[in-house]
């Protein structure tokens, strides 16, 4: 009976246990969601006071982003400036902020699946400024040099244009170059990044990483890039310690425009047999990757063919979609308003196409073109561009 009586009461002590604990779970499940389904948490954010301009989904122009840690991560990540609801961020500051982050049910098609709102700022710290070359060990400087560029058309020119390939190089302070393996520099920083405030993106030149392998690093000591623009570019290196710039370098990279892109129709070398085709990226303009045709002859005529590459993980009809949005921006960044111009003006079109637009300047004529897909080829646009 002793023994009933105990276990009774043991059976009484755990029935009252898991109503208070269930109680507790109902209680924080409610605390943590609303009417509309979402679900938020109060969470501990870093914010560091360096910024970076990179463009957001649907938009060309660069926004202005802050790097921002929470609590159980272990990678600075991105957040555009007035995202933290009621934080007003000031560049140079460092803070650690206690934000209520909320998880959207429903989020919008074209935004962030979450918000944040600030409940307390509980430190704001004004850090010091980006060490100079004085105050920065000699053995963690490094240096970025434009080495080799390659034009489009083989013409003997030391001013890159649109178009043309660059070769770039990081040395250390010695002017020393490491082609393999680590320069003692690196270890200094936790990134080095290559940037420039007209494009959007970054290129890690160094960075250390961790995933669920453990913790590892890369470094590239040489890299090449093409460059969409046609004016003067002020490119840099930045090395990061603690999401803090300590360190930079930089170069004026000059940039003209031939008479289109990387072309000069009258110095140009022209290919009359097996013309070759070549990817033109941007390392810190990623949206669109073109393929550029070797200058070729049609009719006693030079002209070029210009086309979107292939992204993975779109469909045809994205694709398609790409490929007309990229080569318009290219045609409008580089030549400018439309113009009336038919076929009748052109001496290199091909007989199957379809002119869908025209662009112009005083010496080039450009066309965007439609192809219908048949049993030979898929269905594409591309640029014809021909002298005046």
């Amino acid at each position: 009976m002793r023994t009933k009586h105990y276990l009774g009461k043991l059976s009484t002590f755990f029935s009252t246990s898991m109503l208070i604990i269930l109680t507790g779970i109902l209680c924080v499940s409610c605390d943590n969601d609303d009417a509309s389904g979402d679900t938020y948490a109060d969470i501990t954010m870093q914010v560091s006071e360096t910024t970076v301009w990179e463009s957001i989904w649907g938009s060309d122009t660069p926004t202005e982003h802050m790097l921002v840690k929470e609590q159980s991560a272990t990678e600075w990540q991105r957040l555009p400036i007035g995202s933290i609801e009621g934080f007003e961020n000031v560049q140079g500051h460092a803070y650690e902020l206690k934000v209520r982050k909320t998880i959207l049910a429903n989020p919008p098609q074209d935004g962030t699946n979450c918000t944040y709102r600030l409940l307390e700022i509980i430190s704001d710290t004004q850090r010091e400024t980006p060490d100079t070359p004085e105050d920065w060990p000699e053995e963690a400087r490094f240096k970025l040099k434009m080495v080799q560029l390659k034009p489009f058309m083989d013409l003997d020119t030391p001013l890159a244009a649109p178009f043309d390939m660059l070769i770039f190089r990081i040395f250390d302070y010695k002017d020393e170059y490491t082609p393999v393996g680590y320069p003692e520099f690196v270890h200094y920083y936790d990134s080095i990044m290559m940037t420039t405030p007209t494009m959007p993106d970054t290129y890690y030149v160094y960075q250390k990483k961790t995933d669920e392998s453990g913790a590892y690093e890369e470094f590239t000591s040489q890299w090449s890039s093409y460059f969409f623009e046609k004016n003067d570019l002020t490119i840099t290196l930045k090395g990061y310690k603690d999401g803090v710039v300590k360190y930079e370098s930089k170069i004026e990279q000059p940039m003209r425009e031939r008479d289109f892109l990387g072309i000069d129709w009258e110095n140009g070398s022209i290919t009359l047999a097996n013309p070759q085709t070549n990817a033109v990226y941007c390392v810190l303009d990623t949206r669109y990757e073109f393929l550029l045709t070797d200058t070729q002859q049609r009719n006693n005529t030079p002209f070029t063919e210009i086309k979107v590459a292939a992204s993975p993980d779109i469909t045809d009809a994205e694709y398609l979609q790409r490929q007309v949005d990229g080569l318009c921006w290219l045609l409008t960044k580089h030549l400018g308003n439309k113009t009336a111009y038919t076929a009748a003006d052109f001496k290199t079109l091909p007989e199957d196409a379809s002119i869908v637009e025209t662009y112009g300047n005083g010496t080039t004529r450009a066309a965007l073109l439609h192809f219908k897909g048949n049993d030979l080829r898929e269905e594409y646009y591309c640029i014809i561009a021909e002298p005046k």
